[in-house]
């Protein structure tokens, strides 16, 4: 029998095999180009040339067959100091391919699931295999003409088909016991793929019940309980789809995500584009949430090099490689999602958010209940409020906490944050003395930059007419931009007393620790 030959009747029984291929060579090698083999999990059909260089193409083949590694070319030094140590002294190429066994699928139960299930299958390739211990339900009339129609025990029915990691078995049938009998079996059997229709509750209490009968955890863990993806409906025909999607995204290893490039579906929408809320902006990005950041006209934005914020004066910004551009409107935020940047909009009212209908907002425009900054519950499926001025359960689903210590980052799904008790984090043993305010009310024309050490009594800018000057020795962290106009005991900047030790162009330790926060609520709440 050919490797071929050997090959198909493999296939047929629905074993998958490797074939490893010789694809090139190069001086002395004991194969010629062409020379193939078949590698199964236990066994192995003709040669490559023996040896070291075919055990570790051997290997290599069940690693492919495993999942472990991908198919494609090894190469083989046959040389004492190559990867084989065989002295041939020239090289081999080998191709390892994974050949996969014909598809099957047992569906266990004969009710309305299986008549929608089999034909949808067998359109997709399966050979389908029906079983129920009620004749009438066995009935091959019900079923389309491939299928097989079997009248008999769930168990022993399974046992009987042979069943290998290429197949399927899906569970349905009308009693918690016969599901726990077909799930053992097709556990048993080694099918690849087992799922339980039924609900949450009645899959825990099938699985429990096969765990007290002895099976481990381990393998129950590979049921699919509940089965399939969640696609929406619930009608039979609707199952039957969502069973053969999870079945077809776990048999090629696939995430089931979207193609699309673009999706909407998840858009977030950053409300406070400085520091804080770029922070929040860049975990989402980094995580795949599209994200829209808006502010107002003038933002008073201090820790610039890290803020999206800055984008609304500059045109463009970039936060630790994620860029932030300025955009008008709604169309050219899309474009810039499109790009895979994140859109920056000056819009105080938030009016972009009843355009694109997120997924989440989150409120970090930092009022610390000051005052009202109009984000409501019903903005959005999730939504998220930074800080005090929030009551999570009530105008907000979550908050998060932003005052420093053991609490900071937490998520809160009832309640407030601490309220904002004035002062400053500390750093040094300083705190507001490495902050400066506006002295009076006017414009703000800074006379250093961010980056730039300084020292106390240092000018840092004025507004109006009066000097702002350093208290301490440090590096300027923070800095508002110039033209900004103020109102008194605005925030203008701050002075890190660190010096050069501190990375300004980093987003903050507070800063990523907030995103996670709202990450984990995103994720808990959609």
């Amino acid at each position: 029998m050919s490797v071929f030959e050997r090959a198909h009747t493999l296939a047929e029984r629905g074993e998958s095999v490797a074939l490893l291929t010789v694809v090139g060579k190069d001086g002395s090698a004991p194969r010629e180009v062409g020379a193939r083999m078949l590698v199964t999990d236990d066994d192995e059909y003709g040669t490559i040339g023996g040896g070291s260089v075919e055990g570790l193409a051997i290997d290599a083949g069940r690693a492919v067959l495993d999942g472990d590694e991908k198919p494609g070319v090894r190469t083989y030094e046959l040389h004492p100091d190559g990867n084989t140590g065989m002295v041939c002294g020239g090289s081999m190429d080998v191709f390892v391919d994974r050949l996969r066994g014909r598809k099957r699928l047992a569906i266990a139960g004969g009710g309305h699931i299986a008549t929608e299930l089999a034909p949808l299958a067998e359109r997709l390739g399966y050979d389908v295999t029906v079983i129920d211990d009620r004749e009438e339900y066995a009935d091959g009339e019900r079923f389309p003409d491939a299928t097989e129609a079997i009248h008999g025990d769930y168990g022993a029915a399974l046992a009987d088909l042979a069943l290998t990691d290429e197949s399927a078995v899906a569970v349905a049938t009308r009693s918690g016991t016969f599901d726990a009998r077909a799930v053992g079996a097709a556990l048993d059997a080694g099918a690849g793929y087992v799922g339980l229709v039924a609900s949450a509750t009645k899959a825990d209490h099938v699985l429990d019940s096969l765990a007290d009968d002895g099976y481990a955890w381990s393998d129950l863990a590979r049921v699919r309980a509940p089965i399939g993806l969640d696609l929406g409906g619930g009608n039979p025909a609707d199952v039957a789809l969502s069973v053969l999607a999870e079945m077809s995204r776990d048999r090629h290893g696939a995430s089931g995500d979207r193609m699309a490039t673009l999706a909407l579906d998840d858009c977030v929408v950053v409300r406070g584009g400085g520091d804080l809320g770029s922070g929040v902006a860049y975990r989402l990005h980094r995580a795949g949430y599209p994200v829209v950041v808006t502010d107002v006209e003038q933002p008073t934005v201090v820790r610039r090099a890290v803020a999206f914020g800055t984008a609304i004066y500059e045109g463009e910004v970039s936060v630790e490689s994620v860029v932030g551009r300025h955009v008008g409107g709604i169309d050219d935020a899309i474009g810039v999602l499109r790009d895979g940047d994140v859109p920056v909009l000056a819009d105080p009212e938030g009016a972009v958010i009843d355009e694109l209908d997120p997924e989440g907002v989150v409120d970090a425009i930092m009022a610390k209940g000051k005052y009202d900054t109009g984000t409501r519950r019903a903005d959005a499926d999730v939504v998220i409020g930074l800080g005090p001025g929030f009551e999570a359960g009530t105008d907000v689903d979550a908050v998060v906490e932003t005052d420093r210590g053991h609490e900071l980052g937490r998520v809160f799904y009832e309640g407030t944050a601490s309220a904002y008790d004035g002062e400053p984090g500390t750093r040094e043993g300083y705190t507001h003395e490495r902050v400066f305010y506006a002295p009076t009310a006017g414009v703000w024309e800074p006379t250093v930059e961010i980056g730039e050490c300084v020292v106390a009594g240092d000018r840092l800018g004025t507004v109006a007419d009066d000097s702002v000057e350093a208290e301490i020795d440090g590096l300027v962290r923070g800095l508002v931009h110039s033209g900004v106009a103020v109102e008194e005991g605005t925030k203008l900047g701050d002075v890190d007393p660190r010096g050069e030790a501190v990375d300004y162009r980093k987003i903050s330790d507070k800063a990523l620790c907030l995103g996670g926060g709202v990450l984990e609520a995103l994720l808990q709440l959609e």
